[in-house]
Formats: structure tokens, sequence, C-alpha cells
């Protein structure tokens, strides 16, 4: 098995420089924001970004099912890059009618883009080929997707004061 089997990967241009995605994508206050899928809010929204700081981001459906997300961060390198743990809690209700996942290893790079973008690669490495087919076929991918939008929402809304100020000034 090859280890492009086990792995899944999105990337995305937002507006706003590398230090402010770094930021919302670092800092609870906004993380809350935009993590997770449409229509989903977040209770507990917990991270202690350094190398062995644990993170835990409890995930409210609209139909009001809690599941919680947690691990630790292995890799911190501010503004560049970010690698962490996602362990999945077997008490979650998404696995009451089948196992969880084993852990899973998200590597988030973050790079400078023309015109002060920022490009955000995140790869995904899954314990096994079946473990990452089987969280495709649930929608993993469409929820990452989600999340990464609603990203760019709120950077949008973020940068808009600096934008208005921009324009002020020329």
């Amino acid at each position: 098995m090859t280890d492009e089997l086990c792995e899944f990967e999105l990337e995305r241009i937002y507006d706003a420089p590398r230090d402010l995605v770094y930021k919302v994508w670092t800092d609870p206050r906004y993380v809350r924001l935009w993590w997770g899928i449409d229509a989903s809010t977040i209770g507990r929204c917990e991270l202690d970004v350094r190398e062995g700081g644990a993170w835990r981001i409890d995930m409210r459906t609209q139909s009001g099912v809690v599941y919680p997300n947690g691990g630790v961060f292995t890799e911190v390198i501010e503004n560049e890059r970010l690698v962490y743990t996602n362990i999945a809690d077997p008490r979650s209700p998404a696995w009451v009618a089948e196992p969880p996942p084993g852990p899973l290893v998200h590597t988030v790079r973050f790079e400078d883009h023309a015109d002060g973008k920022t490009k955000v690669s995140m790869v995904t490495r899954a314990s096994s080929a079946g473990d990452l087919s089987h969280l495709l076929r649930r929608g993993f991918a469409a929820g990452l997707s989600q999340g990464l939008e609603r990203l760019a929402g709120l950077l949008e809304t973020l940068r808009q004061p600096m934008r208005e100020r921009e324009r002020g000034s020329t």
C-alpha cells in the first residue's frame, strides 16, 4: 500500500495575509466561527497550539448531535505549518454503529501567494486506506470543504475594515 492511498489533500487560496489566516486557524475565538460543517455550531473549543499541546473542538450539528474532535499538536511553526493528530472519540454518536477510524494526522501549510493572498494546503493522512475510504464515503471531504469555505467568509469579514482603511489612505 502506498502513502497516497491513505492521504487526502485540499488546497485553498485566501484573500488575506498569511499571519491573519494562521491566527484565524489557531485562535479559538475565531476557530469556533468557521470550524465544522454548514449549520453546525461549536460549543467547546480549546486549542493549546504548541508542540505537545492538546486540542478539543465539539461540533454540534443542526439536529443537535455533538461530535467531539480532539488530538495533539506534534509540530508548530508559526505562520508556516501545523501538524496535529485527530483521534475519534468512540463514545461519539458518529461511531455507534461501527468502530471509529484510527488516528488521523493533519498537516497544514500556510504559504504566501500572489497579491497578498495565502495558499493553505491541508493533507490528511489516515491510519489505513480502508479508514480513509470509509471517512470519504461518510462525507469527510465535503465537511472539510464546508469548513474551509466558512473560513473564507470569516476572513472576508475580518478583511473588510482593513480594505476600507487602505482605500481611505490612497
